[in-house]
């Protein structure tokens, strides 16, 4: 059965929530990162059910370089998200303490990088996907809309440039290649300017994937007009 695309996304902006929220530990405690964590590897496994038909057609059609592309972060994605999701589950403290699992700093070090690599790569795939999302949001199809649509890029474009701010605000570069993975929070900060620093953060990566992708596509045609129309 073919989950409608409106469901789609609502899944994935509640799996956006509940990453953004797991990434709050410092914020939220063990006790709740731990279901929270448990949470979002739910959605993400409902995601990829959702989205089954994608894995039907993998060995079916042409590759061109937006393809591969689109297939290689999906796939990339993937992966983070069963490393998070072991890493996480071999150290719990509370979910599954009854097995007495061997947790140890290692694990630590590479569960918090890759889940600080998880918004990276969630956001790449949401930016690589924008267009669907406009049309979902029915944002282009008229006059009305396209005025809708320039606002939401305007505020793309700010969103971004505060990500770049939370970048290094963050130290994002130290988290994604194990220089310093471990987050560190002021209690007197309010909570919300983290969660909105890191929604910052994706909009940024999601900003650029979107545009990326419109230029390489452009370049695409441009030498397709060259060749078709050689001078």
């Amino acid at each position: 059965m073919k989950v409608p695309l409106k469901v789609r996304l609502a899944l994935d902006l509640s799996m956006t929530g509940a990453l953004l929220f797991a990434l709050a530990f410092r914020i939220t405690g063990d006790f709740a990162h731990e279901w929270i964590g448990l949470a979002a590897a739910l959605l993400f496994a409902l995601h990829n059910a959702a989205n089954c038909g994608w894995y039907a057609r993998l060995l079916s059609g042409r590759y061109g370089a937006r393809r591969i592309a689109n297939a290689s972060v999906d796939f990339a994605l993937a992966a983070d998200a069963l490393l998070v999701a072991a890493t996480g589950f071999m150290q719990s403290k509370y979910i599954l303490a009854f097995l007495e699992l061997p947790g140890n700093m290692e694990l630590r070090q590479i569960h918090a990088t890759a889940a600080y690599w998880m918004p990276v790569l969630a956001a790449i795939h949401l930016g690589m996907h924008w267009e669907m999302v406009l049309g979902a949001m029915g944002l282009n199809k008229n006059a009305a809309s396209n005025m809708r649509a320039a606002a939401l890029r305007i505020f793309g474009i700010a969103a971004a440039a505060c990500g770049v701010w939370a970048s290094f605000e963050r130290g994002m570069f130290s988290k994604l290649f194990l220089g310093y993975s471990f987050d560190f929070w002021d209690p007197e900060s309010p909570p919300i300017l983290f969660f909105l620093a890191n929604a910052a953060i994706m909009a940024l990566w999601a900003f650029v994937a979107h545009y990326a992708l419109k230029a390489v596509g452009r370049i695409g045609k441009f030498r397709q007009k060259q060749r078709e129309n050689p001078q």
